[in-house]
């Protein structure tokens, strides 16, 4: 079990009990637009929660003051052994810098507890904030790729989009950047 905490959010492992918060952006269409899936339906919430609950790669970041999930990051490890990060939020809790808090903070748990080197990340090219973020993280642009597919139309289609593909190195990494309090634990 993970727990990672910042000046104002809580990462940690998923809880049945953060149901209601989670259905709200994962079943939010302005969320899934450029994700691999369509806005979820409360089973499809429920089946996730369960899926991820002790799964260390997958936290929720809830906001300590009012003790409610606002978000989730996590990492994934591609075929090739790459880490990965992702991250979705409410949009409601859009453009006060909380996906950037938690992100930042899960890439200083990858580099100093994990150990790895390099983290990638990648999003649609039309998803000027994700791409934002990461350049704010300091990851830096190392491709574009084009004619991409993550999900499917309702016929079963491949949706064809150009992604960005972002890479950021340990040594270029801002520690400074970091306002970590000082409990983390990961067990």
């Amino acid at each position: 079990m993970i727990t990672i905490e910042t000046n104002r959010l809580l990462l940690r492992n998923y809880k049945v009990t953060d149901f209601e918060d989670i259905l709200k952006y994962f079943s939010d269409e302005e969320v899934s637009k450029f994700e691999d899936f369509y806005p979820m339906s409360e089973e499809q919430v429920r089946n996730i929660i369960a899926e991820w609950k002790d799964m260390d790669n997958r936290l929720v970041a809830e906001l300590k003051v009012k003790q409610k999930v606002i978000g989730s990051v996590g990492y994934w490890i591609d075929d090739e052994g790459h880490y990965c990060i992702d991250y979705d939020f409410n949009p409601r809790y859009y453009g006060q810098g909380y996906a950037t808090e938690a992100s930042n903070a899960l890439v200083h748990y990858l580099f100093e507890s994990v150990g790895i080197s390099v983290i990638y990340g990648d999003c649609d090219v039309q998803n000027v904030s994700s791409w934002r973020l990461l350049e704010r993280l300091g990851f830096q642009r190392i491709s574009k790729l084009d004619n991409q597919s993550y999900k499917n139309d309702k016929n079963g289609n491949p949706i064809l989009i150009n992604t960005f593909l972002y890479e950021l190195d340990k040594a270029q990494f801002n520690t400074s950047n970091i306002s970590l309090v000082t409990r983390n634990t990961w067990c």
